[in-house]
């Protein structure tokens, strides 16, 4: 028997590709009452969507509803952490990037501070932070 979150994602998937779209949730919840904005809408897709591919699947929209042990968990939201200093979404964190969020939260370095930051997490001397130098900083 179906969970009503396995419902909810089959009641989304409209095409049965076993995946949701941005469009698809978004339909879904409109459908249903839900009455945030599209921003919030995007990010909760983005939350979901742990392997960053751009649709959901049934594993990680049920990982991202408690459903799938913790550890899965963490890793999608270490993967949307990632996403949130890659603002422009090229699977690489710049200078720039990291510039604009530590001004979000109210910090200033300068462009050395910044450069330093990123020299100490660049294994691969790219000039920029890739997704696995960026986990191996956070958890060591």
């Amino acid at each position: 028997m179906a969970t009503s979150y396995e419902q909810f994602f089959r009641d989304a998937d409209k095409d049965n590709s076993g995946f949701l779209t941005l469009d698809e949730l978004t339909d879904i919840l409109r459908k249903r009452g839900y009455k945030d904005g599209d921003s919030k809408i995007k990010s909760m897709f983005r939350a979901c969507d742990s392997s960053g591919d751009n649709k959901v699947s049934l594993d990680e929209y049920l990982k991202a509803m408690g459903q799938i042990p913790d550890k899965d968990h963490k890793a999608a939201a270490m993967r949307q952490c990632f996403r949130d200093f890659d603002v422009n979404g090229d699977g690489t964190i710049d200078a720039k990037e990291l510039d604009a969020v530590f001004k979000s939260m109210g910090k200033t370095f300068s462009e050395a501070e910044l450069k330093r930051m990123i020299e100490l997490s660049d294994k691969d001397k790219s000039g920029t932070i890739d997704y696995e130098e960026f986990v191996k900083k956070v958890f060591g």
